[in-house]
């Protein structure tokens, strides 16, 4: 892959909370920033804030032939890609006995599906460039949560993804890295936990570092899927 400084970096869910945060950890050191998301006006502002230059891309990445678009304007205006980071998702809670059709296949299709074709659409460019994959799970993937039937199916699809992608990937020269996460602290929360609760989950701007610290890290060095937590449970506090 190229140096990181140099490289080329696609960032789904970059207009906010780990995407963003993801972007400006890369960008901090050089690597050049694809934007991808929805809302172009929050694609905008996110780039603004880099340190490098960024280029934002609205687009619906469960639509067909989107991802394909994406790949092909970026391999336009930047020749390559180094790296995909996979953080857009929606996070829906229901109990399993209320999961509609409907609820069901956005989740899935926004969590898992998505990250499948763009990962598809951009797989030779990765190969090319000998370039990394960074799928943003969940700690849902590992550990059961009550009301999460869909965002555990979905997170625990794409950790097996990851697993296939890391092998498959190996002899095209790409590095698949799977992050779950536990709580962090982006607008996700809004509305769903007190401050005293966020203030104990793990910043984003963390998470971002932990990421650029990792695609940086010695290739020859194989880097399996990763549990991150919070030092304390954010619902329960630390010890007395």
């Amino acid at each position: 892959m190229t140096a990181i400084e140099s490289a080329v970096a696609v960032v789904t869910g970059g207009g906010s909370g780990i995407g963003s945060a993801c972007a400006a950890s890369l960008s901090a050191r050089g690597t050049r920033c694809v934007l991808v998301g929805r809302r172009r006006d929050r694609l905008e502002a996110a780039a603004s804030e880099l340190d490098g230059p960024a280029t934002p891309i609205a687009a619906d990445l469960t639509a067909p032939g989107e991802p394909e678009r994406v790949v092909a304007e970026v391999l336009a205006e930047h020749g390559r890609i180094d790296l995909m980071v996979h953080s857009a998702g929606v996070f829906d809670k229901a109990p399993a006995s209320e999961v509609t059709r409907d609820h069901w296949q956005r989740v899935l299709d926004v969590n898992l599906s998505a990250v499948m074709a763009l990962t598809r659409a951009g797989w030779e460019a990765l190969s090319e460039s000998g370039g990394q994959i960074v799928l943003i799970s969940s700690i849902a993937a590992v550990q059961a949560f009550e009301g999460n039937a869909a965002y555990a199916a979905s997170k625990g699809g794409l950790n097996a993804l990851g697993e296939v992608l890391r092998l498959e990937g190996r002899d095209r020269g790409i590095r698949v890295i799977t992050l779950s996460p536990a709580q962090i602290d982006t607008e996700l929360w809004d509305g769903k936990a007190p401050d005293a609760v966020r203030a104990r989950m793990m910043p984003a701007t963390g998470v971002g570092e932990l990421v650029a610290s990792l695609v940086h890290a010695d290739r020859r060095i194989d880097i399996g899927p990763i549990v991150i937590r919070p030092v304390h449970d954010p619902w329960v506090g630390p010890a007395p």
